[in-house]
């Protein structure tokens, strides 16, 4: 049985914005955790489904992610902007009234949400995925570093043999499905004990994953 079980909420009931649609919510749920507070928004441009997907802060109602200018096209970037708010508000409360969803977003007005609670069990949740993701058979020469990590905010990984055959590729193959998995940006860095001359995509030792607030970081 797998650790994991992705939700998905149609939004039929969403109205279309012309250039944009939205057109479904998938949630992952962590089985002994459950929802995550990210979601990943499936959306058209123009009727015509895109591959891609935007990232969505549950908990705070908010986009995470915007459309590059290259998808634009001739519309201006504010009418996005003001489309992604007011669509944030509304796919929340179609995500509310889903039985299932209704311990995900919480009512921070109700005295009794217990938001310390809350967080625990999202910090708890993104070690729990990357411990599972390892156990894929390509990673098994990998190990989760619990005890110098300190999730969500910084993950790492260690090599279990030194004389194990490595692929630097991995690294970033883990990196991705952790991001699809978590809804969260994280960056990756890699090294490890060498000597000159040595190919450090070959005798790398471990990698660590920190989660990137893109907001944050702009507002610098």
């Amino acid at each position: 049985m797998s650790m994991f079980e992705v939700r998905v909420i149609e939004l039929n009931g969403l109205q279309d914005y012309g250039f944009i649609q939205f057109l479904r919510v998938e949630i992952l749920d962590v089985h002994g955790y459950g929802p995550t507070f990210f979601g990943h928004v499936r959306y058209a441009l123009n009727g015509d489904e895109q591959e891609e997907s935007l990232p969505m802060d549950l908990s705070k109602g908010i986009f995470i992610a915007t459309l590059r200018d290259d998808q634009l096209g001739d519309i201006p970037r504010k009418k996005l902007e003001d489309t992604l708010q007011e669509a944030a508000v509304k796919i929340i409360e179609i995500v509310r009234k889903d039985p299932n969803m209704q311990t995900l977003v919480p009512d921070y007005d109700y005295p009794m949400y217990d938001e310390d609670y809350s967080k625990e069990k999202l910090l708890s949740a993104s070690g729990s995925i990357l411990k599972s993701i390892l156990k894929e058979k390509d990673y098994s020469y990998l190990k989760y570093d619990e005890d110098r990590s300190k999730p969500p905010d910084l993950l790492r990984c260690r090599v279990r043999d030194p004389e194990s055959r490595r692929q630097v590729e991995h690294i970033f193959e883990i990196t991705q499905k952790l991001r699809d998995k978590t809804g969260e940006s994280y960056v990756v860095t890699y090294g490890g004990s060498s000597n000159p001359g040595d190919n450090l995509d070959e005798v790398w030792s471990g990698f660590s994953l920190r989660k990137f607030d893109f907001k944050k970081n702009s507002s610098k």
